[in-house]
C-alpha cells in the first residue's frame, strides 16, 4: 500500500505542535516529513517519518526580531535568518514532494506553502481568530481542521467556515493510568500549573486552599513560591510523569490549554478549568465551550472563584464527562485524517 506524502510544519512556540506531529507519526498512516526548529523526541525511530530542522525565526538568544512597517501577518521580520529558514523549508518540500502540507500553525507558513503551489491544511484553534492574519491563512488554505470535536466550535465560525473545516477530535491516549477508586475521607485536589509567566502563582493557590481547609491541595509544576503556605498545600514541582498524581486526585484543577485539558481528561477525574491569559483568548474560549457543551465546571480566574462552591460542584459531576466530550478512538482519528488528506491531495496537480 502506497502511503500519502504529508509534510507537517511545526510552529516554534511551545511543545504542543511537536506533540501533535509525534501523534500523527505514531499512527503510521502517512509518509511524513516534519519540519521545525525542534525535533520531537523519538520521531526518528518511527517508520515512514523523517525530520528536517529549520533555522530558528528569532535571534540566537531567543529574542524576537523587530518587525518593520505595518503589520500584515503575525510575525514577518526582514532578516537573514528568516530568509534562511524559508529557503530550508522550500528545499525540504521540494525534495520530499508532499501531496499535502499541514501547517500547525503559522499564517506565514500557510501563505508561503500556497504560493509554492502545495495544497494546504491549516489547523484551526479555539479563540477569536478574526484578525487579518488568521483570515489570510484561512483563505490561503485548501481546507481547515481542528483537534477537537465540532460541538466545541464557536457557532459564528461554524456559520462562516464550518463547511471547510474537519473536526478530527482529540486522539484518545494509547496508554494511561487507571483512575483510583474513591476512598472514604479522601479529599485531594491536584492542581496542574503552567511553567510560564501566565500561569497561576503560589499566592493564589494558598488563598484558595485556605478557603477549603478540609481539602489537600497537591500542586504539580510549582516547587517554590514566596507565599506562606497553609498546611494543606504541597508543591510537588515538575514531575517526570504527572499521570499517577492526577489519577489519584478526587478533583483536578487545570488551565484550559489543549494538552493540560487532555491530561485531565485522560485521568478521568472530575475537573475544574481555570483559563490562563493567552493570545486570541484561546484558553478562555475552550473553557467556555467545555462548560457549555459538557458541563465542565470553570472559574474565569483564580482570584474571583468561590472555591468551596466549585469543589462541591465538581465533586458531584461526572468524572468521565471531559473524556467523553473530547476523545475519539485511534481508528476514528486515523480514518478522519486519511479522508482529509485524500480529499485535499486530490486538489493538487
Amino acid at each position: 500500500m502506497t502511503l500519502s506524502r504529508v509534510a507537517y510544519y511545526t510552529h516554534h512556540h511551545g511543545s504542543g505542535h511537536l506533540r501533535h506531529a509525534l501523534a500523527i507519526a505514531r499512527l503510521q498512516a502517512v509518509d511524513l516529513l516534519v519540519t521545525g526548529s525542534v525535533e520531537p523526541p523519538g520521531l526518528r525511530e518511527i517508520p515512514h517519518t523523517r525530520f528536517v530542522p529549520l533555522t530558528g525565526d528569532t535571534a540566537p538568544g531567543g529574542e524576537p526580531f523587530r518587525v518593520p512597517g505595518e503589520p500584515f501577518l503575525h510575525y514577518a521580520p526582514t532578516t537573514a535568518r528568516i530568509r534562511r529558514r524559508f529557503a530550508e523549508l522550500h528545499t525540504a518540500w521540494q525534495e520530499f514532494d508532499p501531496q499535502v502540507v499541514i501547517i500547525d500553525v503559522s499564517a506565514e507558513a500557510a501563505v508561503f506553502a500556497r504560493l509554492c503551489g502545495y495544497p494546504v491544511l491549516y489547523r484551526r484553534m479555539p479563540g477569536d481568530r478574526s484578525d487579518h492574519a488568521h483570515r489570510l491563512a484561512y483563505a490561503a488554505s485548501t481546507e481547515l481542521f481542528a483537534y477537537y470535536p465540532r460541538p466545541l466550535e464557536d457557532p459564528a465560525f461554524l456559520l462562516e467556515l464550518g463547511h471547510r473545516t474537519q473536526y478530527l477530535g482529540m486522539l484518545e491516549p494509547s496508554d494511561g493510568v487507571t483512575p483510583e477508586m474513591d476512598a472514604p475521607g479522601r479529599k485531594v485536589v491536584a492542581v496542574q500549573t503552567s511553567l510560564g509567566g501566565n500561569g497561576v502563582n503560589v499566592t493564589e493557590i494558598a488563598r484558595a486552599a485556605q478557603s477549603c481547609p478540609e481539602w489537600q491541595w497537591n500542586v504539580v509544576g510549582l516547587s517554590t513560591g514566596n507565599a506562606d503556605l497553609p498546611p494543606n498545600v504541597r508543591l510537588l514541582g515538575v514531575l517526570q510523569d504527572p499521570r499517577p498524581e492526577l489519577a489519584a486526585a478526587d478533583i483536578i484543577i487545570t488551565s484550559a490549554g489543549y494538552h493540560a485539558v487532555a491530561a485531565a481528561a485522560a485521568a478521568a477525574r472530575p475537573t475544574i478549568l481555570v483559563p490562563e491569559h493567552r493570545p486570541f483568548d484561546e484558553q478562555k474560549a475552550f473553557a467556555y465551550a467545555l462548560n457549555a457543551k459538557a458541563g465542565i465546571p470553570m472559574a474565569e480566574t483564580w482570584s474571583n472563584a468561590s472555591w468551596p462552591d466549585l469543589l462541591r460542584q465538581a465533586a458531584g459531576s461526572d468524572a468521565r464527562a471531559l473524556r467523553g466530550a473530547l476523545f475519539v478512538s485511534r481508528d476514528t482519528f486515523r480514518d478522519g485524517l486519511l479522508d482529509l488528506v485524500s480529499r485535499v491531495s486530490a486538489t493538487g496537480v
